[in-house]
């Protein structure tokens, strides 16, 4: 299950010592968005600023939104499967072309969308 996208970008903003406002410089977005995507968790952001906030904090599109995904205790259970179908989609992912890439990000990131409201 996918949880707290903004979050994950708060974390990774902070460890690089990131103000929001310089992240939201580096990243091409408002300083507003940026800040309601971290405190709401708002999962309602586009490939394109998703990836400009990736690279902006060190990172790829596919690293970030696996980041993202956390296990509940209810499914600690089941936790070896999952971390080993996310490296694998992970990986794969790595392996194509940035664009192919960047395509299947946005489709998987317009289904988890989708499934989680």
């Amino acid at each position: 299950m996918i949880a707290n996208l903004g979050s994950e970008i708060r974390k990774r903003r902070m460890q690089l010592n990131l103000t929001q406002e310089s992240l939201a410089e580096l990243s091409n977005i408002s300083v507003n968005f940026l800040s309601q995507l971290e405190r709401t968790n708002n999962q309602n952001i586009s490939i394109k600023k998703l990836d400009s906030i990736a690279v902006a904090l060190n990172t790829s599109t596919p690293e970030l939104i696996t980041a993202a995904y956390t296990l509940t205790k209810d499914d600690q259970k089941d936790s070896k499967s999952q971390l080993y179908f996310l490296n694998k989609l992970n990986a794969a992912i790595k392996k194509l072309p940035r664009k192919e890439a960047e395509e299947v990000s946005k489709h998987l990131f317009y289904v988890i969308n989708n499934l989680t409201k």
